[in-house]
């Protein structure tokens, strides 16, 4: 069944799912209704006192003008009331039930085997008699979901008060639905739903909101899967307001203590429980923007009324429900046709604010998880749990110039802001965990599309004005014995015209540059960068990966200033890969990238990098024997190897490079003791992190962002992402070539079918692994993959002619394109192939 399903067996369930649909078109007007005070209406602002007070719902946060000194006030748009008092006769009159009342499985399985006997013993028939019985069930039950003080003190594991045994509690509400009657679980509901339309303004306390949140109805009710035996609007009716208003209070926690306690909280869950919440959410979200489907699905089947038969006059939602139900492609692909969520269908809706608000919640502490655990090796959840796919149809380019806001002073940003049509506050840009991957790649070549265009454009209209020619791109010239030089040289001289579509030209070599030519610079240039005579990088025998290379700054005197110029083009470098789409051969840790994106570091950074020196730490760290200092013999120093150092020692044959550094003032002088390892070990990996490279990082920075000052979409990345983005998928250790097979296009006469085709499909799928980075780098420039997937590469296999020949195959690495020829054999068809991917280096023209 889908989200939107339901039966239509009797004409009341029709009836009442008419009233409903009227009912959430109403809700969507909430808005222009007046809020309401003890149940009569307020006057508009412009007639209310001028000592109005102005307050804020706590589950829609919304705000509402009441009159002063009134003891509560239910907004109309939740229809929540909160009390800005509570009435003392009320607390007293609960206090004595409050202290006899335990909500635990427990008591409840006590309660049900009283009523099991009581049915035994009277061997009752009836079923209004045998719903009877279970109503002391039914009043355990309200008496303990009425009320927050009392939820707030069940389910504790080891009567701590302050966290949940949510096995407990899923045990407890399965004994409860499992019961013969569902009188005490429609109670249950009930009750639950009148404690949260009823608030305090001074909450405190959450728990009791997640206990009702974990109610299994409420996951069921927004995906459509209710049982059986629950099947009924009211039931679904009630389990939808509990999700929406307890996501809407979770939300909007009042004072600031108060949201600190509630992350404090969200912090101790396990990655597990976190998850379950996380996936939760995005149900709800998923559900929200459903409804918008449904209502502009609605909308557009007026207007195709005529060309559809089976929808007479009433019968379009019942229409509608059956199509999602059954999943009927070619109806839906009439209806939605290019459909995009538009910001104004979903800019005020409160449903979809409050959880969005409520996932960065949630995704601020599964970043701030791993500081919080300081040495311990759990991970933390991946970006990718967060993203909500069904967000992938907005109209991301509408939603991000909102969100840019395109309010800065320069040309390019008036030039945008002429074409900015709304200056609403809610974007899904804010909130960028939600955005697959996908859609982060698509919002960036947007914005990078259009500064190209206005670069472009700008250089024409000024090579018009002042007479004399302009290039539109960004051209660079150069020589590969000497691409490093010529690149820095070509990047210092054209600073200006970074942000213009790149082109390459290697010096007397015929080339046209759609893309080849762009890919093999940067891998060229990459791997000169790379080379250890430069000294920029080091790579680290322990992990077999790269890293920035410590200098000793008398080491390097006069070299300082190239060193420094070379960091600012490898930063220029890494950007414009970026900016031009193209995928690097880098091998930085994580590290690198949580650095560029301004991400706090931890231990495990340093662990990942340095994994031998790290366990030493831990070992020295867990030692609490008294002879630590005979055993360790530290002093606050260390001892680092300096790649130019080592260099110059050979050359003199003396010296092996080594570097030995204070890590504080009179470092050399201070022991490491039990009570300063800590501190010890917090300045060993800050030096290696960030002290030592600090100049190296602030160099390369700016390079990076001479190309990145002027855009706002690389902000939406985190190190993950950018890390995918710039170096592509490398979490397999293969590739899949039947996924690829299927997105592939063939031209020049060749089809799936063709001889050679099914020749080279089965001769690639059987080469190792090396053998397929090699194709796949002759193919494309690269051998990795996009972030997005394989199945997301423009692969192309062309037929170069009819007759068989002994020339090799050929590339277009600009267009993903691989020209083959009508080899006559399987052998000869893999002999040149093995040829032309391990001797081909250049380009030509054929």
């Amino acid at each position: 069944m889908g989200i939107f399903s339901r039966k239509n067996s009797t004409k009341r369930d029709t009836a009442k799912a008419k009233e409903n649909a009227r009912i959430e078109i109403i809700s969507r007007k909430a808005s222009l209704k007046r809020p309401s005070v003890e149940g009569k209406t307020v006057s508009r602002v412009g007639s209310l006192k001028q000592n109005a007070e102005k307050r804020q719902c706590p589950c829609c946060n919304s705000w509402i003008q009441v009159p002063p000194k009134i003891p509560k006030f239910r907004c109309s748009i939740c229809q929540v009331t909160t009390y800005l008092k509570m009435d003392s006769s009320q607390q007293s009159s609960t206090t004595s039930v409050k202290e006899n009342i335990v909500c635990n499985k427990f008591v409840l399985e006590k309660v049900i085997n009283g009523c099991e006997k009581e049915v035994k013993e009277r061997k009752l028939t009836s079923r209004e008699d045998f719903a009877k019985v279970y109503d002391s069930v039914t009043i355990y039950l309200t008496n303990c979901f009425q009320d927050a003080t009392i939820l707030n003190q069940s389910f504790c594991p080891e009567n701590n008060l302050d966290t949940i045994d949510y096995l407990s509690l899923s045990e407890f509400y399965e004994i409860v639905m499992n019961l013969p009657t569902r009188r005490p679980f429609y109670r249950l509901l009930c009750v639950s739903n009148e404690l949260l339309r009823r608030s305090n303004i001074a909450m405190t306390s959450f728990k009791w909101i997640l206990i009702i949140l974990n109610n299994p109805i409420v996951r069921q009710a927004l995906t459509g899967r209710i049982p059986k035996k629950f099947e009924s609007v009211k039931i679904r009716t009630i389990a939808y307001d509990l999700g929406k208003k307890c996501i809407g209070f979770l939300s909007n926690m009042p004072y600031k203590e108060n949201s600190d306690k509630l992350i404090r909280y969200l912090k101790s869950l396990s990655v597990e429980s976190t998850l379950q919440y996380i996936e939760l959410l995005n149900i709800y979200l998923t559900f929200q923007l459903h409804r918008i489907v449904r209502h502009e699905t609605k909308t557009a089947l007026e207007k195709y009324r005529p060309f559809y038969p089976g929808i007479g006059n009433g019968n379009t939602e019942a229409w509608i429900h059956d199509k999602y139900a059954l999943g009927t492609n070619n109806d839906k692909t009439v209806v939605l046709r290019d459909f995009r969520f538009k910001p104004f269908q979903y800019e005020d809706d409160w449903h979809i604010k409050t959880v969005t608000e409520l996932m960065r919640k949630f995704y601020q502490v599964n970043v701030e998880r791993c500081n919080q655990q300081g040495f311990s090796n759990s991970k933390k959840l991946n970006v990718s749990e967060f993203y909500n796919t069904m967000l992938d149809v907005i109209d991301y380019r509408k939603d991000f110039d909102i969100w840019r806001g395109y309010t800065g002073n320069d040309q390019l940003s008036k030039f945008i802001n002429q074409q900015s049509w709304n200056t609403s506050s809610f974007t899904f840009c804010k909130y960028p965990f939600l955005l697959s991957l996908g859609l982060k790649i698509s919002i960036m070549e947007y914005e990078f599309k259009r500064i190209m265009e206005y670069e472009a454009e700008n250089a024409f209209l000024t090579s018009l004005d002042k007479g004399k020619m302009v290039n539109v791109y960004f051209k660079i010239r150069v020589r590969r014995n000497r691409i490093t030089n010529d690149s820095l040289q070509c990047i210092q001289q054209h600073q200006g015209d970074l942000l213009k579509s790149l082109r390459i030209e290697f010096i007397d070599e015929p080339g046209i540059d759609a893309g080849g030519l762009r890919k093999e610079w940067f891998l060229l240039l990459t791997k000169s960068l790379f080379n250890p005579m430069n000294g920029l990088f080091v790579s680290v025998e322990e992990s077999n990966l790269s890293w920035i290379a410590i200098h000793d700054i008398q080491t390097l005197n006069k070299s300082s200033t190239f060193k420094n110029e070379l960091f600012f083009l490898f930063g220029v470098v890494v950007a414009l890969a970026i900016f031009n789409s193209t995928i690097l051969d880098l091998q930085f840790p994580r590290t690198f990238y949580k650095k560029l994106c301004n991400e706090p570091l931890t231990f495990d950074d340093y662990r990942e990098i340095y994994p031998v020196t790290a366990q030493n730490l831990m070992k020295m760290l867990q030692y609490e024997n008294d002879d630590f200092e005979e055993v360790f013999g530290l002093t606050f120093e260390t001892t680092y190897k300096d790649p130019l150092k080592y260099a110059l020692d050979n050359e003199k044959s003396k010296g092996d490079g080594m570097v030995s550094v204070e890590l504080c003032k009179n470092g050399s002088k201070m022991k490491v003791t039990q009570a300063n390892k800590q501190k010890f070990i917090n300045l060993w990996v800050n030096f290696y992190l960030n002290e030592s490279i600090i100049n190296q990082i602030s160099q390369f920075r700016s390079g990076f962002d001479r190309v990145f000052a002027r855009t706002k979409s690389i902000s939406l990345l985190n190190s993950e992402e950018l890390e995918r983005l710039l170096c592509g998928d490398e979490t397999q250790q293969s590739y899949d070539f039947k996924m690829l097979r299927s997105v592939t296009k063939y031209s020049g006469g060749f089809s799936d079918d063709s001889r050679v085709v099914a020749w080279f499909w089965e001769i690639v799928e059987g080469w190792n692994y090396k053998l397929q980075r090699k194709l796949l780098s002759f193919i494309t420039g690269s051998d990795r993959i996009p972030a997005t997937g394989i199945s997301t590469l423009n692969f192309k296999i062309s037929r170069l002619g009819s007759k068989d020949k002994n020339n090799l195959p050929l590339s277009h690495t600009c267009f993903n394109e691989l020209c083959l020829w009508e080899y006559s054999s399987r052998g000869k068809l893999e002999k040149k192939l093995l040829y032309a991917i391990t001797e081909s280096e250049g380009f030509g023209f054929r």
